[in-house]
């Protein structure tokens, strides 16, 4: 079995146009390398640890589980070192996937 890896985009919104308008793509990183998961990933940007900085959840495809990077950077600036997967009474969340 062959896995295809992406590269997680991030596209600016450019709040000064009168129709929404977006910034060339830039990409996100970890660790200052861009962040790659397995295809069909599904990144969701939320404040997960209530510090007011938004942070990345980022569901994986294969094997089903969710990648949390806690944003150490802020909301203008992110800055991303590594991941945990998301867990619930100690056991890590896994999902269907498939």
């Amino acid at each position: 079995m062959r896995f295809l890896f992406i590269v997680v985009l991030f596209f600016p919104l450019l709040l000064s146009a009168d129709v929404p308008t977006f910034a060339a793509p830039v990409k996100v990183q970890a660790n200052g390398i861009p962040l790659t998961v397995s295809a069909h990933a599904a990144p969701c940007v939320v404040d997960w640890d209530g510090d007011g900085v938004k942070d990345l959840l980022v569901g994986q495809y294969t094997g089903g589980n969710i990648r949390l990077y806690i944003n150490s950077g802020t909301n203008a600036a992110p800055v991303f070192t590594t991941y945990s997967y998301l867990q619930a009474d100690g056991s890590t969340i896994t999902l269907p996937y498939g």
